[in-house]
């Protein structure tokens, strides 16, 4: 069971319902090739005291950066002091 766990690869994708985390190799891939990954959550939420149902759009996987400055290349990056 020990080596089972060791062997399973983690994807993760914060903000999105269990339903909308199938994600694959293929779909990091497409986004890192400049693609999006969006889904959509639906549930219910109390509104004034009404149960109502809600819709909510989201970005499952973005290529965007913001921890460090992205070269041209696409791969090496550079602290974003440099560039401020």
């Amino acid at each position: 069971m020990e080596n089972e766990e060791a062997n399973k690869t983690k994807m993760s994708s914060k903000g999105v319902s269990q339903r909308q985390k199938n994600l694959t190799w293929e779909k990091y891939e497409a986004v890192l090739n400049g693609g999006k990954d969006e889904a959509t959550n639906r549930g219910f939420r109390v509104v004034k005291g009404t149960m109502r149902t809600y819709q909510q759009h989201k970005l499952r996987l973005s290529a965007y950066y913001d921890k460090r400055w992205v070269l041209p290349d696409g791969t090496h990056t550079e602290p974003i002091e440099y560039h401020i």
